[in-house]
């Protein structure tokens, strides 16, 4: 998941440090979205790897000091994920091959 993550972020740097950084985001990411939509992170997914990825660069674009002039809502793309993997099918038999 880290390259995955790496690569839609494009992070290039090999740093172990950055390396670090970024998992601990994806770890709270997997937690964001099991208390948000109730559902277990599924790395088969798509969806749900996509709103890790938001998920991740929206937190690693905004590190830094927390401020209230400068905090950013999450996106609504990101809010509208969580909200189909809450209440979306998680039956993938009722997708027909043409969605």
């Amino acid at each position: 998941m880290l390259s995955e993550v790496k690569q839609y972020l494009r992070v290039f740097d090999e740093s172990e440090e950055e390396d670090l950084e970024i998992q601990m985001m994806i770890k709270a990411a997997k937690k964001s979205i099991k208390i948000s939509t109730g559902k277990r992170f599924n790395e088969n997914d798509d969806l749900h790897r996509l709103c890790l990825c938001l998920y991740v660069s929206h937190n690693y674009e905004n590190r830094g000091i927390y401020t209230l002039d400068k905090h950013k809502d999450l996106s609504f793309s990101l809010n509208q994920m969580l909200t189909l993997i809450k209440y979306g099918s998680d039956d993938d038999a009722q997708v027909t091959p043409n969605d």
